[in-house]
């Protein structure tokens, strides 16, 4: 069991980190690790206590918030990142806690654990300038052994989702992310994914363990330049929608494009986002699959999805993927159908309440269902063709909204888009929201969007300011449809837009969409 104790074998002089313009020595790194481990400790907290530890900077970690993760590591306690979803915290699967740490001035008066700890250093100072401890510092080895973290997994249903790591579970998953060879001592990693996510949190402490450079935002409070920051980076771990975000956010060639790998996880590669990454960013384009329940499952360059638009890449060793049909057969080679997924370093089940009621379970016979559906070739590629879930089915017409959005979002017009299913009174239609570019409107592009869409199916175009996302840019579906359900009735009981194309009402809702998307 290895989580921490690699970090310290590095040389001290060497730089683990580059907290926005701050230099952090490994030396550094494992005092602050220290001094952090010790005041959890000397806050009367003991190894095996539930704590949450709230970052200041939830989508882009500071180092700060870093080092509240792995002192609680250090001093073996079981901890999860804060704002978890509401559903998740009345599930009771995270709590009770011992204690809430980091930034808890805003924590609701009901979510109130035994304690808060307020913690924000205020300066780059090592940690141990910054704060004095009570009692006399203890001995840490092998305390890591007790720590637990606790995942709130961002699968898109709502229902509450908790998944627990032990110390080996935790170290064999960091081995996975090692033997991939993607990191090497001379990686300077920046990764666009925050600790509530696996990649966020498995990627910069693989790093670290092989003795690489991760860089963060922020040391602490000060805003990040991203142009500088993805300019240093050598190896860019991200989702698709951060990663449009960052290009954003960085015009034009990125600095030392020509050694630079990215690779995408947590969705497929757009076609048209390829292109762009390859002709500015990098000039290698990986993609990887994979669940917090069962690790990495495929990973491959991004050129995969010639051969299929739903390639993730190849199954990658120790990972059994099987496509079955709804008895639980397997398929043959290059055929459809539900995927089920096996691994060394698997989960058992979901703490907290029993999820998916009237449902199968996901986790089954030994085998995890994730509700995906998805093809397996001869040769190990394997594709993602949509969620079980999310498939639409309008008047016997089963559809991607997935595949959907990517036919709409290549037109200029559009900057971004959702695709649902709505039950209406009169009938199923899809549901589309759009975000459009600046000056443009729908009643210009109702006839583009119509002609991408399958014919012969009703649709209500939504105007939206942003389309809501979780932490891996994945569309929450059911709540998405319901928030546009609920907006079109309202604007039919005053007024009713509509169009006959093909024989077939077409109307138009001009309305907003909340919440927004998480940003840079």
């Amino acid at each position: 069991m290895q989580i921490l104790h690699p970090i310290y074998s590095h040389n001290r002089e060497r730089i683990a980190a580059r907290a926005g313009r701050t230099l952090i020595t490994y030396g550094r790194l494992c005092a602050d690790i220290d001094t952090m481990a010790q005041w959890l400790l000397d806050q009367g907290l003991l190894p095996g206590d539930r704590v949450t530890l709230h970052p200041n900077h939830l989508a882009n970690p500071s180092y700060w918030d870093w080092i509240a993760q792995l002192g609680a590591i250090r001093a073996g306690l079981v901890h999860s990142t804060g704002d978890i979803p509401a559903e998740v915290t009345a599930s009771g699967a995270i709590g009770p806690h011992a204690a809430a740490i980091g930034k808890v001035g805003k924590l609701a008066p009901h979510a109130d654990p035994r304690l808060k700890l307020a913690f924000a250093p205020a300066s780059s100072a090592p940690l141990a300038q910054q704060i004095q401890l009570k009692t006399a510092p203890r001995e840490l080895a092998g305390l890591e052994a007790q720590s637990v973290r606790l995942l709130s997994t961002s699968g898109t249903t709502g229902t509450p989702k908790v998944v627990k790591w032990d110390a080996p579970l935790f170290a064999g998953r960091l081995e996975q992310v090692r033997e991939t060879g993607d990191i090497t001592p001379d990686t300077i990693i920046l990764t666009l994914l925050g600790l509530i996510t696996t990649t966020g949190l498995r990627y910069p402490l693989a790093a670290w363990q092989i003795g690489a450079t991760v860089l963060l935002p922020t040391m602490g409070e000060e805003q990040p330049n991203f142009p500088e920051i993805a300019g240093a980076s050598t190896f860019l771990a991200s989702s698709p929608f951060r990663i449009q975000e960052l290009l954003s956010f960085v015009p034009g060639e990125w600095p030392g494009s020509d050694k630079r790998v990215i690779e995408l996880f947590g969705g497929r590669v757009p076609p048209l986002l390829r292109k762009a990454l390859l002709a500015k960013c990098c000039t290698s384009l990986r993609m990887s699959y994979g669940a917090t329940e069962v690790g990495r499952v495929a990973a491959g360059d991004a050129a995969l999805v010639s051969r299929n638009p739903g390639a993730v890449g190849m199954t990658e060793p120790g990972v059994t993927v099987q496509i079955v049909d709804a008895e639980g057969i397997e398929r043959p080679s290059g055929e459809p159908g539900i995927v089920r997924l096996k691994s060394a370093f698997m989960c058992d089940g979901y703490l907290g309440l029993p999820p998916f009621p009237g449902q199968k379970a996901p986790f089954r016979d030994g085998w995890f269902y994730p509700g995906d559906i998805g093809i397996l070739y001869p040769d190990g590629l394997f594709a993602i063709t949509g969620r079980s879930s999310e498939t639409i089915n309008l008047a016997g017409a089963k559809l991607s909204p997935v595949l959907l959005e990517e036919r709409i979002g290549k037109l200029p017009e559009v900057k971004d888009s959702c695709v649902v299913a709505m039950q209406l009174d009169h009938g199923d239609v899809l549901g589309v929201a759009l975000v459009l570019q600046p000056g443009q409107e729908i009643s210009q592009i109702r006839a583009k969007i119509g002609a991408v869409l399958p014919p012969h199916i009703s649709f209500v175009l939504f105007n939206a300011q942003s389309i809501p996302r979780n932490a891996m840019g994945r569309i929450p579906r059911q709540a998405v449809a319901l928030e546009l359900t609920k907006r079109l009735q309202r604007k039919e009981a005053t007024r009713q837009a509509s169009l006959n194309t093909n024989n077939t009402d077409r109307m138009v809702a001009e309305e907003g969409l909340e919440p927004p998307t998480r940003g840079l």
